[in-house]
């Protein structure tokens, strides 16, 4: 990856690796699940900004257009996706239907 040094390129797989696992974990594996739903699906939030903050770093790094500067941008553009999805079906019907019960 031209530009980006190491520590960027490590923390960036492992960023990856993290997101993509909780998001799996939180919006397909623990279904049967319904108590640890809510708390899998905040830390999948939780470790999206990390892949967020850790693949904008390798953005800002990377040599102005290059196929790496085009995939970190995407690196940093779908964790928000993920996010976002998660927070639509996990969070917020684990949400209302809290109130609902209340």
């Amino acid at each position: 990856m031209a530009g980006i040094s190491l520590k960027f390129r490590l923390l960036m797989a492992l960023s990856g690796a993290t997101g993509l696992t909780m998001f799996i974990l939180a919006n397909f594996y623990l279904n049967a699940h319904a108590e640890w739903k809510l708390a899998t699906a905040l830390l999948q939030i939780t470790a999206n900004a990390f892949v967020f903050a850790s693949w904008l770093g390798g953005f800002r790094q990377a040599t102005p257009r290059t196929p790496t500067k085009l995939l970190s941008l995407i690196g940093f553009v779908v964790p928000c996706c993920m996010a976002s999805v998660t927070f639509f079906r996990v969070v917020l019907p684990c949400v209302i239907d809290s109130i609902s019960k209340t």
